[in-house]
């Protein structure tokens, strides 16, 4: 589903993928405390500011990312 967004959202967010079944993809996994089917956004800074997990529909994660940017926009600082 989010491959379905990243035309909508590449030139604001900044996709990259975990492969897991690569040492460095399950340590970075397991720094994140997530596993299969986990989404994660981060801070430009790096910081880890939300988690959903599970198979999500492309609706709802639209939403999810339109949320995280507004949320990103309105606590940058200038």
């Amino acid at each position: 589903m989010v491959n379905s967004l990243e035309p909508e959202f590449n030139d604001r967010v900044t996709f990259l993928v975990a492969n897991l079944t690569t040492q460095e993809g399950r340590i970075f996994a397991e720094m994140n405390d997530s596993g299969r089917v986990t989404l994660l956004f981060f801070n430009p800074d790096g910081s880890r500011i939300h988690k959903p997990t599970g198979v999500q529909d492309a609706e709802f994660l639209r939403k999810v990312f339109i949320l995280q940017l507004i949320h990103l926009t309105q606590h940058q600082e200038f």
